[in-house]
């Protein structure tokens, strides 16, 4: 069987760090259409699986529906199975119960399910609320006979997201977990388990970066083999930009500039080094209008001249006599990490461990 996994779109997510509503509503507008692509995926598999966090919250839009339907209803007799995670649980109000769905779509209930799709069972159960502290499936055996996919959203590491002990996992004979959850693409083996996370489709924010996709994967007696497919619109991108030695704002946005590979993408720019300019963030993000989203980070140092320090009279220079004293062979950086902490305080600056 071959068949299409993906989970967490988190749709009409509300973007707010994009700092302005037409950037906003444009990503609210791409998740549709990456939900779209991921449709279209799955006109040529088996079937469809979502694992969960559909949703984003529970206000969705009306054109949001309308995206849904017709998409899981383009599919016409390819079966879609969703099993509600903690963004979208299956409670009364839940929009899988008041949305009018294609018959060939599958939301599992709060209680295990199991259905049969060409050579393979497909298993699956639902969030009730937006937190689950304990395992929906604290145990799951399936028939030796035929392959098996559960598909549930769940936390391998364990927490107040159904827990998914990896004893159960192992001893299950299941071939492949269709988890969501996690927003990275994982995939781990627990016995015979193939255990996979797709990741979100789209990233939402900077802890969400670069590629993101889906999953499409085939199932047979003897075996499972899998694909990642990058779907998303735009990246996230953090970069490092060294910026030791330059001294205006104009050589900084050229050194930027050059670290820029696609302006549709969205960036975090952190600046990094020594300089005795303090660089504007606003300045540098500003001549970037050309890019969809981008922000800068200031993590520049200023250069500490310590010869001249020590010479000072008064509390500092005794300060950088005393450190530079006690400095020993291979403890550079402990001494610089002092220096650095021991001034900012001598000037009443906030003091930020790192």
């Amino acid at each position: 069987m071959k068949f299409v996994h993906c989970a967490d779109l988190h749709l009409d997510t509300a973007f707010s760090g994009l700092g302005d509503g037409k950037s906003a509503a444009v990503r609210q507008a791409e998740l549709r259409r990456t939900f779209l692509s991921i449709i279209e995926l799955a006109k040529t598999a088996d079937a469809l699986l979502i694992a969960g966090d559909l949703f984003d919250q529970d206000s969705v839009e009306a054109e949001t529906i309308a995206t849904l339907c017709s998409g899981f209803a383009s599919l016409g007799d390819i079966p879609v199975f969703i099993a509600a995670g903690n963004h979208d649980p299956l409670s009364e109000q839940s929009y899988y119960k008041l949305m009018s769905l294609s018959p060939n779509v599958h939301v599992f209930g709060t209680d295990l399910a199991c259905f049969s799709v060409a050579d393979c069972d497909i298993c699956g159960i639902s969030f009730s609320g937006a937190v689950q502290q304990e395992s929906l499936l604290p145990e799951f055996r399936c028939s030796p006979d035929r392959p098996t996919l559960l598909l549930m959203h769940g936390d391998l590491g364990g927490n107040d997201y159904n827990p998914v002990d990896r004893a159960m996992v192992a001893a299950s004979g299941l071939s492949y977990l269709a988890l969501g959850h996690i927003h990275s693409y994982i995939e781990t083996k627990i016995g015979n388990t193939l255990c996979v996370y797709p990741g979100c489709p789209e990233g939402r924010g900077f802890d969400e970066l670069d590629d993101k996709g889906v999953v499409c994967a085939e199932v047979t007696k003897d075996s499972v083999t899998t694909q990642f497919v990058p779907l998303c619109r735009r990246r996230h991108r953090e970069i490092s930009v060294n910026i030791s030695g330059l001294v205006t704002h104009d050589e900084i946005i050229r050194r930027v500039r050059q670290e820029i590979l696609t302006p549709e993408d969205l960036y975090k720019i952190v600046l990094v080094g020594e300089t005795e300019l303090v660089p504007d963030e606003t300045v540098v993000a500003e001549a970037f209008s050309d890019c969809f989203f981008l922000k800068v980070c200031d993590k520049t140092k200023r250069p500490l001249r310590l010869e001249e320090l020590a010479k000072e009279a008064g509390v500092r220079g005794q300060f950088v006599q005393k450190i530079l004293a006690r400095q020993e062979e291979g403890k550079e950086a402990l001494c610089r990490r002092a220096l650095e902490y021991g001034l900012s305080a001598l000037a009443g600056e906030k003091v930020k461990s790192r």
